[in-house]
């Protein structure tokens, strides 16, 4: 079975990560003095990020955030752990974009900020929300976790504070850590303290990642894949949720506990390492295997197909029985999940929902592997054909 997809991190950096970690404790540490880029912040994780400038911020308890009302459910969290109140912001399922006209219109007195969330690997229309914000006072966070491409784009320059995430599953990951881009320079300051006050993680916490990575990179491998989905189904288990367990960033209800670390010198080094070899290739090829996919299936399946700029991180589909196709694709040699990422829909809309509107229920993520051979290509067409004209 082709696996969902592959981790964007070889051999050789994981070995590589693994001996920055052993040469660490033979040597101390130094002041890692290599940022060249003023105003960037490494730090453990973007939630950590996010938690450190919100820290900053201290906005009045009772606060508004729009956000968009699609993330991962710990951004949330952290809204509310500061005693501010999210408010959603609904996702357009055909560009990926938030309606800069439901922004304004949601503005109130309360209202301090806006988290924009690019999803998919698909990155949102920002220059009108930015205007609106600016119109309005409001602090612009652009949350680009899912949107790493390189220097394809690097956030919008008007934007506050940028995040970018290099956690397990991410775009060029370093197992783990993010970096902050802010643009105001006392903001910068306060979070850079706050962030050098935080306990560093144990370099034995990463090292531990770095080998784990090993081991999911060898299940990756398409027979050894096949056997392990096998197993699992065999021990009557649910694979997506062992998968899950796998590359999950942070277990636990605790999730301030959980963040407010800062990354060992180690997953720093490894991290400067990543950006200064990054392949813009990879994107490149990821983008051209979406489309070869994409313009060879029914229309009512895509997601996503009129944003503009679309580096494709992941590859969801819609259709009205997720379960059915999850399981015709399996028997047929390919891994779609449900499960490929943790996001949820932020519940009590402000807006009536509609037809247009993104949802999560019927969406499914197709394998996402730019080295699949045409064969393979074709015949993952031909099954997706297949199942929407009811022939399995």
């Amino acid at each position: 079975m082709i696996p969902r997809g592959k981790l964007y991190i070889s051999n050789k950096d994981l070995l590589t990560g693994i001996l920055y970690c052993f040469t660490s404790y033979f040597k101390s540490e130094r002041a890692d003095s290599r940022q060249k880029k003023s105003n960037i912040i490494t730090c453990l994780s973007v939630r950590t990020g996010f938690d450190l400038i919100l820290s900053s911020l201290n906005l009045p308890a009772g606060s508004e955030i729009l956000v968009t009302d699609i993330n991962i459910p710990d951004m949330f969290k952290i809204i509310a752990a500061h005693k501010l109140i999210a408010v959603p912001l609904p996702v357009n399922k055909h560009t990926l974009n938030i309606s800069p006209a439901h922004l304004e219109s949601a503005i109130t007195p309360s209202t301090k900020a806006v988290l924009i969330t690019h999803l998919f690997g698909a990155i949102m229309e920002t220059n009108e929300i930015n205007n609106i914000a600016k119109k309005h006072n409001l602090f612009v966070f652009e949350d680009c976790a899912q949107a790493y491409a390189g220097n394809l784009y690097e956030g919008n320059p008007t934007t506050d504070a940028i995040m970018f995430s290099f956690g397990l599953i991410k775009t060029n990951t370093a197992v783990s850590g993010a970096m902050l881009n802010i643009k105001d320079n006392d903001l910068y300051t306060d979070a850079s303290i706050r962030n050098q006050q935080y306990e560093k993680q144990r370099i034995s916490i990463f090292t531990n990642k770095l080998f784990k990575v090993l081991l999911i990179k060898l299940l990756t491998y398409k027979s050894i894949y096949t056997g392990f989905y096998n197993l699992i189904k065999v021990m009557n288990k649910d694979f997506d949720e062992v998968l899950s367990n796998f590359t999950k960033g942070f277990t636990g209800d605790d999730i301030l506990k959980k963040i407010r670390y800062r990354p060992c010198l180690p997953n720093k080094k490894l991290l400067q390492k990543k950006l200064n070899d990054f392949n813009q290739q990879n994107i490149t090829a990821r983008i051209l295997f979406a489309n070869d996919i994409l313009q060879h299936i029914p229309q009512n399946y895509k997601i996503g197909i009129l944003n503009k700029k679309h580096t494709h991180w992941v590859l969801p589909i819609e259709t009205q029985d997720p379960n059915s196709l999850i399981n015709y694709l399996r028997t047929n040699g390919f891994d779609a999940s449900q499960k490929a990422s943790s996001l949820i829909k932020q519940g009590e809309p402000k807006f009536t929902p509609n037809i247009e509107d993104l949802t999560l229920e019927k969406l499914i993520y197709l394998p996402m592997d730019i080295s699949m051979s045409t064969k393979n290509r074709n015949k993952l067409i031909q099954l997706l054909v297949s199942f929407d004209r009811g022939i399995r």
